[in-house]
């Protein structure tokens, strides 16, 4: 390969790479819910895109001021949201806990 070919070819992978146009695979499958932003498809844990959600153990106060359960809540919320469907996730980062951040769908729903 010629040199002039070689720097065309590093600086066409490294624009790529920087505009993230070396999409990953989607991942596909049946998802078990951990909360109301982090699904589990084939031990690939992923975080939805855009989401941020109560953690599965959290508590928050009603109106009133009682405590209830809002991170069950939300989990379950998005459980029967998905339902017993596969979904597809098209991966779009990595978060600091090493999940995978990706936007998902349900058929053509997201």
């Amino acid at each position: 390969m010629s040199p002039a070919r070689l720097v065309a070819v590093t600086v066409l992978v490294i624009a790529a790479g920087a505009t993230g146009s070396l999409a990953a695979e989607p991942i596909v499958g049946r998802a078990s819910v951990t909360d109301g932003d982090t699904v589990v498809i084939r031990d690939t844990r992923i975080r939805l895109h855009g989401i941020d959600a109560p953690e599965s153990a959290q508590t928050c106060q009603d109106a009133a001021g009682k405590d209830y359960r809002c991170g069950q809540a939300a989990a379950l919320a998005l459980s029967d949201r998905i339902g017993e469907s596969p979904i597809s996730c098209e991966p779009r980062d990595t978060d600091r806990y090493g999940r995978t951040v990706a936007v998902c769908r349900k058929a053509a729903r997201n």
